[in-house]
């Protein structure tokens, strides 16, 4: 993305698309109570850790800024009385040919999995927007295998790219 393009998608409206999953409302078939949403991690608390990161090719912008990662994007869910925990993801690459996607999907994994609560067992689920990327499916599920990501962050180079965007004094 060139300059031009990376304002042009700056001088959006700013605003989240309408949210792209409902929110938790109870657990194990029962209300959440404000205590619990109060708590626990919720989908807030995740945007708060991942709209920090900085983008790879645009280190200046986050991808808060860039609305590759949007509120209304976000969803936690929790099952067993807090014990399992969904963290869902939808990214949305700021360009179809963007090729960083994998790189910011790590970039995602490696941040949010240093801020998830420990005593809940996670699955993290990472997609990208339906139709943002010319090759969604294959991006969405190199993310989403555990074994890729294990291996990729196992690459001393790759990870020092990776920590560029994540590291909280960057992130700060």
């Amino acid at each position: 993305m060139d300059r031009i393009q990376l304002q042009r998608h700056l001088e959006g409206d700013g605003e989240d698309e309408e949210p792209y999953f409902e929110l938790q409302t109870e657990v194990d078939g029962r209300p959440l109570t404000e205590e619990e949403e109060a708590d626990h991690f919720m989908h807030d608390d995740a945007y708060e850790v991942l709209s920090v990161i900085r983008d790879p090719e645009h280190p200046d912008y986050t991808l808060g800024d860039l609305r590759v990662v949007q509120r209304g994007k976000i969803q936690v869910s929790y099952s067993e009385g807090f014990r399992r925990g969904v963290l869902r993801v939808v990214l949305t690459p700021t360009v179809p040919h963007c090729h960083l996607t994998t790189q910011i999907g790590l970039c995602v994994y490696e941040r949010i999995m240093r801020y998830l609560p420990p005593l809940v067992r996670w699955k993290l689920e990472l997609a990208l927007t339906p139709g943002s990327h010319n090759d969604e499916k294959a991006t969405t599920k190199q993310i989403n295998d555990k074994e890729r990501v294990c291996a990729a962050l196992e690459n001393e180079q790759l990870l020092r790219e990776i920590l560029k965007c994540t590291d909280d004094e960057v992130c700060a």
